[in-house]
C-alpha cells in the first residue's frame, strides 16, 4: 500500500514511527547484544622501522630512475649524473643492509593495548 504524502508530512510521520522502533529495540535487548560484541583492538604498526627502511628504498629507486632518465636525455652534465647514480647505488646497498637487520623485529611500543581489551570484555 502506498499513500502519496507531502515530503514534510512523510518526515514527521517517520519521526513519530522512529520512537516506537527505538523502544522495541530496547525491549528486545538489542543494545545489550551490540555492547557485548568484542571491541576491535587498536594496534600500532608492528614493523615501523622496516616500513621506514622500505620507504627510503623506494625513494632512492625513484631518484635513480630519474637520474637515468636525465642521463639518457642529456639534460644535465653526464659526469655529475653518473656520480649521483653511483652515490644512489651505494645508498641502495646501505638500505638493503638496514632492511636485513630490521626484518622480523617488531618496533618498540608496538604492543596491543591490554586496557582496551579489558574494557571490551565487559568488566
Amino acid at each position: 500500500m502506498y499513500v502519496e504524502l507531502e515530503p514534510w508530512l512523510r518526515l514527521l510521520l517517520a519521526g513519530f514511527l522512529l520512537i516506537p522502533i527505538i523502544y522495541a529495540a530496547d525491549g528486545l535487548g538489542i543494545p545489550r547484544v551490540l555492547n557485548g560484541l568484542p571491541v576491535r583492538t587498536i594496534r600500532d604498526r608492528q614493523f615501523s622501522v622496516l616500513r621506514s627502511e622500505v620507504r627510503q628504498l623506494l625513494d632512492v629507486v625513484r631518484r635513480l630512475n630519474w637520474l637515468t632518465v636525465d642521463l639518457e636525455r642529456g639534460v644535465r652534465n653526464e659526469n655529475d649524473v653518473k656520480a649521483e647514480i653511483a652515490a644512489a647505488e651505494r645508498r641502495l646497498d646501505e638500505i638493503l643492509d638496514e632492511i636485513r637487520s630490521a626484518a622480523g623485529r617488531s618496533s618498540a611500543g608496538a604492543v596491543v593495548d591490554e586496557e582496551i581489551e579489558s574494557l571490551g570484555s565487559g568488566s
